[in-house]
Order: structure tokens, then C-alpha cells, then sequence
């Protein structure tokens, strides 16, 4: 079985999982009585989306011409980053009131902006061909675990 198919399938199995954890937690938005879950689904909304650009970006799939293995890199390590802070600042919220306009426009900020990062050559690089992961990649990856 091909790599690139395989990749492929098993991202797009975890963006309409976070697809559905947005569309779940949005419509049941009126029977929560806190904010956590429907922070979670938004935040999830962002990073689905950002996944599906690292899907899209893989080596071999010609979608973004001219970069190589490390926009896909680094399009993972941001959504991983955009993950980990979301799960971190939602126990926060959990006897808060959700301002639903704020957090929506604050993920939208922080994904362009990350993007833009990304696309414009300033985010650290990931993965350097021929090398392998770099330094920055290995720590980050502990580090949004952690």
C-alpha cells in the first residue's frame, strides 16, 4: 500500500473527527452549562483545518508547488502547538460565559498568523532534506506532549 495513500486516509479520518467535534459541540452549544466543551470544539474546528492543510501539503501530493517534506513538517508541529495550548486554556473556561465572537476571532488570528509564519519562511524549520527532523521539531513534539 502507498505511503502517501495511507497518510492520506488516516488524516482524513482525524480531520471529520474534529470536524464532528466542533458540529457536535456547536449544536448543543444551548444544553451546555459550561464553556469548556464548546472552547474544545472550536479550538478543534482551527486545528482539523490545519491538518488538512499538512494532508494537503505532503510531499507528492502537488498541491503546494515549489516546497519540499518541510511545509507539511511545520504545518503538523502548528497544529500540534494550536492543540496543546487549546487543551491547556479550557479548563479555564469551565465556570466561565464563552464569548463565542472572541474565540472565533482569536483562532482565526493565531491560524493566519501561523500560517503566515508557515508559508512566509519564518517559522523554524522542521525538516531539512537530506538531514532529517531537526532539533526544533524533536523538542516541540515533547514539549506539546508534555
Amino acid at each position: 500500500m502507498s505511503f502517501l495513500l495511507f497518510h492520506s486516509i488516516v488524516e482524513i479520518f482525524s480531520i471529520i473527527i474534529a470536524g464532528s467535534i466542533f458540529m457536535f459541540t456547536w449544536n448543543s452549544r444551548r444544553f451546555m452549562d459550561n464553556s469548556y466543551l464548546l472552547f474544545i470544539g472550536i479550538a478543534y474546528l482551527f486545528v482539523g483545518g490545519m491538518d488538512l492543510l499538512h494532508t494537503l501539503a505532503y510531499k507528492g501530493m502537488g498541491v503546494f508547488q515549489g516546497y519540499n517534506a518541510n511545509l507539511p513538517t511545520q504545518l503538523w508541529i502548528a497544529a500540534r502547538y494550536m492543540q496543546s495550548i487549546s487543551l491547556l486554556i479550557a479548563p479555564l473556561l469551565i465556570d466561565r460565559k464563552l464569548n463565542v465572537t472572541f474565540v472565533f476571532f482569536y483562532y482565526a488570528l493565531a491560524a493566519t498568523l501561523l500560517l503566515g509564519f508557515v508559508f512566509q519562511n519564518i517559522f523554524p524549520d522542521c525538516y531539512i532534506e537530506g538531514s532529517g527532523l531537526t532539533v526544533f521539531k524533536k523538542v516541540s513534539e515533547s514539549v506539546v506532549s508534555g
